[in-house]
Formats: C-alpha cells, sequence, structure tokens
C-alpha cells in the first residue's frame, strides 16, 4: 500500500468519526437565511452535494469560487428545483475570463407561493396575500497561481423579504483548489456565507400581561446570524476504462447551526455524451441518497436529478449549462 493511499485513508477515518462524535451537539435555529445552503445546480444535488472540488464553469460561483481560476471561456448556467412546501429556488450564473483572471456573476432566487396574511384580529385571514422572497447576487474573482493551484472569493448582495418586511446583508465565500499531482486527485477547501448579521428593519408592537393590566411595548426586530459553513474535500477519478470512467468525491462540512456532516458523491461517464451520478449525505435530518445525470450535446450539458426526505416527497432538479468557447465559435 502506497504512503498516499495510507494517507488518504487516515483522511477519511478522522473525518468520520468527528462527524459521528459531534452528532448530538446540534444549534438548530440559530442561523437566517438558510436558502443559502440550498444546492444550486442538479449535478450538485446529484451528487449529494459533494461538488465543490469538480465544477470549473459558472456554477462554481455557488460552490468553490477557486475553480474559476482556470477558466478559458465563457460559460452559463441556470437551474431551478421546487423544494419544500412549495419553495421555488433557481439559480443562473456566468463566467469568463479578464486578464488571466476568472470572474463570475451568480444570481440566486427562493419564492413562496402566495399566503394568507392573518393577525391577531383576524386570524382566518385579512383578505390579503404575501410571498416570502430571498434573494443573493454574487460577483466572483479567482487566480490560478499555477497549473495546481488557486484562490477564489465570492462577495455577496443578500436581501430576504416578508410582507413589507426586509433585510438586507452582505456576504462572503473564500474558497481554494489544489491539484495533488496524483492523476486528477484534488483536496478543496470552502469558507462560506461570511458576514455581519442581519436585521429586519421597523418595529412591531408586543402586548404585555401583568396581572389585570395590559401594557404594549415596541420591540425591534432581533439579528439573523448568517449561515456559516467550512467545507472541505478530496475528489478524483479512481477507474477509467476505454469510454467508461469512475470519480468519486467525499465532501466533510461544518455549518455553524448543526453539528458536522459528511457528503460521498460518484458519478460515472460513458463516452463523451452520458453521466449518471448518485450520493449520499450522512448526518441530515431529512436528506439522504440522491440520484441525477447529464447528457452532453456539443457545448451544452443538461443535467437532472432526484433526492429523497424521510418526511417530504423527493427533491426533483434541472439545470442547463452552456460554453462559448474562446473565439465565440459554437
Amino acid at each position: 500500500m502506497s504512503v498516499f493511499i495510507k494517507k488518504l485513508i487516515i483522511v477519511l477515518m478522522v473525518l468520520t468519526s468527528t462527524t459521528l462524535a459531534q452528532s448530538n451537539f446540534n444549534k438548530v435555529g440559530t442561523a437566517g437565511v438558510l436558502f443559502l445552503n440550498l444546492p444550486a445546480g442538479a449535478a450538485a444535488q446529484g451528487m449529494g452535494k459533494a461538488y465543490s472540488g469538480l465544477e470549473q464553469g459558472a456554477s462554481a460561483t455557488f460552490w468553490n469560487p477557486a475553480l474559476l481560476g482556470w477558466e478559458k471561456s465563457t460559460r452559463t448556467f441556470i437551474s431551478y428545483t421546487s423544494w419544500l412546501i412549495d419553495v421555488h429556488y433557481q439559480a443562473a450564473a456566468v463566467s469568463f475570463p479578464i486578464g488571466g483572471v476568472g470572474v463570475g456573476i451568480s444570481q440566486r432566487l427562493a419564492t413562496t407561493e402566495p399566503m394568507t396574511e392573518t393577525t391577531t384580529l383576524q386570524p382566518r385571514g385579512t383578505g390579503e396575500t404575501f410571498r416570502y422572497q430571498d434573494l443573493a447576487l454574487g460577483l466572483s474573482v479567482s487566480r490560478a497561481f499555477s497549473d495546481r493551484f488557486a484562490l477564489g472569493g465570492t462577495v455577496t448582495y443578500l436581501r430576504e423579504s416578508a410582507a413589507d418586511l426586509h433585510a438586507q446583508g452582505l456576504a462572503v465565500d473564500i474558497g481554494s483548489l489544489y491539484w495533488l499531482g496524483y492523476n486528477d486527485l484534488r483536496f478543496y477547501m470552502v469558507l462560506r456565507n461570511f458576514g455581519p448579521d442581519m436585521t429586519f428593519g421597523g418595529t412591531f408592537m408586543d402586548t404585555h400581561v401583568k396581572g389585570n393590566l395590559k401594557e404594549e411595548i415596541e420591540i425591534s426586530y432581533g439579528e439573523l446570524s448568517l449561515p456559516v459553513s467550512f467545507s472541505l474535500g478530496m475528489a478524483g477519478s479512481v477507474w477509467k476504462s476505454g469510454p467508461h470512467s469512475l470519480l468519486l468525491a467525499l465532501e466533510a462540512n461544518h455549518p455553524a447551526d448543526y453539528s458536522p456532516r459528511l457528503n460521498f458523491g460518484a458519478e460515472y461517464k460513458f463516452g463523451k455524451h452520458l453521466k449518471l451520478r448518485g450520493g449520499y449525505g450522512l448526518n441530515y435530518e431529512q436528506e439522504s441518497w440522491s440520484l441525477g445525470g447529464g447528457f452532453i450535446a456539443n457545448n451544452i450539458i443538461i443535467d437532472f436529478a432526484y433526492s429523497a426526505m424521510q418526511d417530504f416527497s423527493g427533491i426533483l432538479s434541472y439545470s442547463m449549462r452552456y460554453s462559448i468557447p474562446q473565439g465565440g465559435s459554437n
């Protein structure tokens, strides 16, 4: 057994034992703007979110901006997911090289179906409706310092709204990727959603009861912490034979509002036109396994994925990627 394989086994054992040891220490409900944790793209969802070291294209703006450092062409990305409880989630991005630097512009939007407005005096509804909406606009910049190492970052403007209430803020992602020089094996680290707390503007009246007296107090809305997380992982091809190849990925994620999680992903590629994917998430409340695939036709890739949920219907996701080769020809 080579020294490299021994080191890889040790890393896997440490990541697994850390996740299992901390699985009972969760801090659910301590962060807001949780739509930032939704997977952007069917390829990533199909691989169980073990994807932060794979996508060298526009969707890297959501997963690891460092991968934009080797960008050689203009690429576009768009995806749609029908999430739980009638939440519609869509993401879009474009990436391109400028003077040896990779640049990405991204957008994410999560909206609900219209909901009935209720009040204390009108618990059955006021006759009005409202939507809950989350918006993220990002700018990514990355540079490859060599053919093996790249570093990138994303600054994201956030806006969360519910009826006439709004909260705004900024978040920063920092990612790195290193090609280990052994086939296409890579190691990566990503810090996501780092930034100041967000606060809804305005105030509301709260009624306090003291004996037979009722007192109304004007109170400001509390602060929302961002869902900060840190991920590290490894990915690489483990089998190639003729038109067949198999890539495996392992990613450990440590969110600020939950105990660590492990994501496993696999991607089988046949020839130049077909990809099949599978993934599994360890230490999730609802998510577990996922399946997906992709079809490649010239410069267009169409992906789809299905993720199983424990207590809800499964999640379907669709996405499309398009690459404009250098020189602008198809």
